[in-house]
């Protein structure tokens, strides 16, 4: 036993120096196989595109079942819409909405109040209906104005609510930074829905 392991310890290593001797070509076949995993891996992942891999449609599956997260597991598109609260009050509407996240007045994300009320708009949209949006191009102030009444009274179950009392949802998607130039706001909207919140 001892002479096998001593066969072994010498066709690897340089015994009783503590250093590993690796061949070159066992690196770079190694190399290789990892190139080609991350390569398939990435190119199912992207969308589709004028590249198509040997076997990619085979491979399909088993890709998918070893990276099933995808990049949207760590990032959101920056061109997602965006809804924003406003409650409607003596003085005309005014935002609730508590981010940005990382913003002085959440201790520099500290405060993780602000998380809670995207959970609570999606409480409110999930009880909704989607007849309730109406369309509106114009900006935010004026879509607001001319909003008319609540089309929907609904009950906000939320532990700690932000959003109580006739609350605006106004949807808005962030301007492409192609156009920043073009133009004057950071957000085009897109459609507002009008609900009775009861707390």
């Amino acid at each position: 036993m001892k002479k096998k392991f001593r066969t072994a310890c010498a066709a690897f290593t340089r015994c009783g120096t503590g250093n590993v001797s690796v061949p070159f070509r066992s690196v770079i076949i190694a190399g290789i196989a990892w190139s080609l995993i991350v390569l398939y891996t990435v190119q199912e992942q992207v969308p589709k595109n004028v590249i198509t891999l040997p076997a990619q449609s085979k491979l399909k599956y088993t890709v998918a079942n070893i990276a099933p997260q995808g990049w949207a597991f760590f990032t959101k598109s920056p061109r997602d819409p965006e809804i924003t609260p406003y409650k409607k009050t003596r003085d005309g509407w005014q935002s609730l909405a508590m981010t940005p996240h990382a913003s002085p007045h959440n201790a520099f994300g500290l405060n993780r109040a602000s998380r809670g009320q995207g959970v609570e708009v999606a409480m409110l949209l999930s009880t909704a209906q989607k007849s309730d949006w109406r369309d509106c191009t114009d900006s935010s102030d004026t879509c607001l104005t001319n909003a008319g009444g609540a089309s929907r009274r609904l009950a906000n179950s939320t532990p700690r609510p932000t959003l109580c009392g006739t609350i605006g949802l106004l949807q808005e998607r962030p301007t492409p930074y192609a156009w920043r130039d073009l133009v004057t706001t950071s957000h085009t909207t897109e459609r507002l829905m009008i609900l009775e919140v009861n707390c």
